[in-house]
């Protein structure tokens, strides 16, 4: 029985409802998600065994936390950690008795729009840094071109802010997208 790592997935798949999809598919390949650790906001774990029926649930909780975690291991649901302020669960099910989805749609709805409008703020900095550092680096080779190491250094800080920029505007897209989606579900 081997691990594979899954890097990034948390990013990946940052709207809970591509997670739990994203985890289903894995355990119908055989991998089956080991419980969550500290660095599961980047990389998930997964151990190599029989696929199994499994749901999984991602959810985000209104209700007390002690309250929510004794009512859903009271009902059978296995927790197996907390990624992005969200708690993932799992159960294990019958052929044709997949369990219910219990998630709290209102908390899903103000996790997608907080985490989205964190996401968008920081793609924002990342794009506001990329343009300062452009036109500092434009206003020092017009005074003196600088040296080519010291040129070479400047350049590569400012390409590596648009993949950040890149990275949390599409997180922002998507978990804005899934707040609208959600709001419009009765």
């Amino acid at each position: 029985m081997g691990v594979q790592r899954s890097l990034f997935a948390a990013l990946k798949h940052v709207v809970p409802v591509d997670m739990e999809y994203y985890l289903e598919e894995k355990n119908s390949e055989g991998l089956k998600l080991l419980p969550l650790g500290q660095g599961a906001f980047f990389s998930l774990l997964f151990s190599e065994e029989k696929p199994e029926k499994l749901k999984y649930v991602v959810d985000c909780p209104t209700m007390p936390k002690a309250l929510y975690m004794q009512k859903l291991t009271d009902e059978g649901w296995e927790y197996m950690g907390q990624c992005l302020n969200s708690y993932v669960w799992r159960k294990h099910y019958e052929e044709g008795n997949r369990p219910a989805d219990f998630s709290d749609r209102i908390g899903k709805i103000s996790h997608c729009l907080r985490l989205g409008l964190v996401s968008l703020l920081a793609a924002l900095v990342f794009l506001g840094l990329f343009g300062a550092l452009c036109y500092s680096l434009y206003r020092e080779y017009l005074i003196t071109p600088p040296e080519a190491t010291r040129l070479a250094k400047y350049i590569l800080v400012i390409v590596i802010q648009l993949p950040f920029a890149i990275c949390f505007g599409s997180m922002a897209v998507k978990l804005l997208k899934e707040t609208q989606r959600l709001k419009r579900v009765i």
